[in-house]
């Protein structure tokens, strides 16, 4: 009888342990799944590389820092396309968009990046502005700058004049160029004419598209661009590619 009362003791003060063993398992278990399961997506830092103004032709430059293996896209509020950034060191991702003629930035566009990674998506907005805050502004239709009171000059009575614009503009940092190419050749392409026998030289005209191909300065791949009309890109000229267009790389 005595042996039974205290197997029953026993029995009565193990049962909070086994529960609370019984309870822990799962979180064992999921943080033994954490632990050996896919990386998950993060961004940790999202620049842009401010530009004076925003105009057709104008480059933004921008860089994402997360982590690595991701797959990184962009949008900018006003723009017509989007960006898919280039991881170009590992955790380190990068691309350029050129302002377009539709395009409608704004200073103050919102600039939203995505990035995909074991099939868990995490984004990010940029903050800040997308210009200088030392930028000229722009002129007013009386040729002076719309900041400008006063004298042409900008200075108003009893204020100092504005500082030399050399004085205050930000050194240019060097980047890894991913989109910078040169022109290898440029070749006229003759299509089908309505009327072989007799071809007129309108139709002639209207058959023939140009073919810009151009070899990327960083990774010495080839890539050809098609135009309806002449692009007048020559041979040797250093160029940008952004989403298969081309742009003259400014000096």
């Amino acid at each position: 009888m005595k042996v039974r009362m205290l197997m029953c003791t026993l029995a009565a003060a193990l049962a909070p342990a086994s529960g609370l063993l019984l309870a822990a398992a799962p979180a064992r278990a999921q943080a033994a799944a954490q632990a050996g399961g896919a990386m998950t997506p993060a961004i940790s830092g999202f620049n842009v590389e401010e530009v004076a103004r925003l105009e057709q032709g104008v480059e933004l430059h921008f860089t994402l820092y997360g982590a690595p293996g991701g797959q990184v896209t962009m949008t900018i509020d006003g723009a017509t396309r989007g960006v898919q950034l280039t991881e170009v060191e590992p955790g380190q991702y990068s691309g350029t968009y050129t302002i377009g003629v539709r395009d409608r930035v704004r200073p103050d566009s919102r600039v939203s990046a995505e990035m995909r990674l074991g099939g868990q998506v995490a984004t990010s907005q940029l903050r800040g502005s997308l210009v200088r805050a030392d930028a000229v502004q722009p002129v007013d239709r009386g040729g002076r700058l719309a900041s400008q009171t006063g004298s042409a000059s900008g200075s108003a009575p009893g204020l100092a004049p504005p500082p030399d614009r050399r004085a205050t503009e930000r050194p240019r940092v060097a980047r890894y160029c991913t989109s910078c190419a040169i022109v290898e050749r440029v070749e006229v392409l003759q299509g089908a004419v309505p009327d072989p026998a007799r071809p007129r030289a309108s139709d002639v005209r209207a058959a023939q598209r140009y073919r810009v191909v151009v070899r990327f300065t960083t990774s010495e791949n080839t890539q050809a661009i098609e135009y309806d009309n002449n692009p007048g890109y020559r041979v040797g000229d250093r160029v940008r590619v952004n989403n298969g267009v081309l742009a003259l790389e400014k000096d």
